[in-house]
């Protein structure tokens, strides 16, 4: 009898606990997706006469969006986009010239649901090279330059990723007669001018070539002779960042071979001699310089 009281009582316990028991209540409430983003952008500087910005590289974001309590901003130039629950940033670009990036926000709500918008800028960020480096160019007037002829490896190509012609390094005068030992580079300080003297005659890639002359087909070495080869001006410029120095021009100015690239990357200098280099299919393009004025 004991037993069976027994029992029945621990059945009753049980029912009861079960009974206590229900499911917690995971509920977040009222699960609004949070309003789409809206995006409000200055660019510092910006007006008409500078219609992408002082130079700087600077902007202004400011989010709003209802029912979102984060925000994970990316500014579309390739670093670690923001995240955190500030709505307004002030952000810096580090890139040098006028260049266009997509700027995405994404909007977080209760339980992670997302809204997203997308913004395009275009900002300009100037570049001012070191004083020695214009002076070296210009001598800060006119200076002139030719290809170093003479100079073991002042035609080269290598990988992208090596600094040094290790594929091919020219040996002193080994392309001679083919329209680039003629060739004087002008470097003007005032107004940045550069004035390529051809003498009629320009070596390069036939491929790239067809920049000066559009009928241009095939591929290879080739000189390009008569008035499609004369005589050019246009503006040039420097680019880079505390470790780099670039020359840059801005139609079809270039140092060596014709390729079609118009950055060169200076990677040796002094008051006489230059050694460049370029990047372009296969690979990295060297050229040394030595001034002749």
């Amino acid at each position: 009898m004991i037993k069976h009281i027994t029992l029945t009582f621990l059945f009753g316990a049980v029912l009861l606990l079960a009974g206590s028991c229900g499911k917690d209540d995971y509920k977040f409430g009222d699960l609004t997706t949070p309003g789409k983003p809206v995006l409000t952008l200055t660019v510092n500087g910006k007006d008409a006469a500078h219609p992408n910005g002082d130079g700087s590289g600077t902007i202004q974001l400011n989010i709003s969006s209802e029912h979102a309590y984060n925000y994970k901003v990316d500014f579309g130039d390739g670093q670690a986009p923001k995240t955190g629950t500030v709505s307004a940033y002030t952000y810096t670009y580090k890139h040098t010239g006028v260049k266009k990036f997509t700027i995405t926000v994404y909007a977080s709500g209760k339980a992670g649901i997302t809204s997203t918008n997308t913004m395009e800028v275009e900002i300009y960020r100037a570049f001012t090279p070191a004083p020695e480096l214009v002076s070296m160019l210009t001598n800060n007037g006119v200076k002139k330059w030719r290809v170093d002829k003479d100079a073991p490896g002042h035609l080269g190509v290598s990988a992208a990723d090596v600094f040094t012609p290790a594929w091919w390094a020219a040996a002193p005068d080994e392309k001679a007669g083919l329209g680039i030992y003629d060739d004087i580079y002008t470097f003007n300080a005032n107004g940045n001018v550069f004035t390529h003297t051809t003498n009629n005659d320009l070596f390069g890639k036939k491929e790239y070539l067809k920049d000066f002359d559009p009928a241009m087909t095939g591929t290879g070495d080739y000189t390009l002779t008569g008035a499609k080869a004369a005589d050019y001006t246009e503006t040039f410029g420097f680019d880079g960042s505390a470790t780099e120095e670039f020359i840059t021009f801005s139609v079809k100015g270039h140092l060596g071979i014709y390729l079609g690239t118009h950055k060169f990357q200076v990677l040796e200098r002094t008051d006489t001699h230059m050694t460049l280099r370029c990047v372009q299919e296969p690979g990295a393009w060297y050229v040394k310089l030595i001034a002749i004025q």
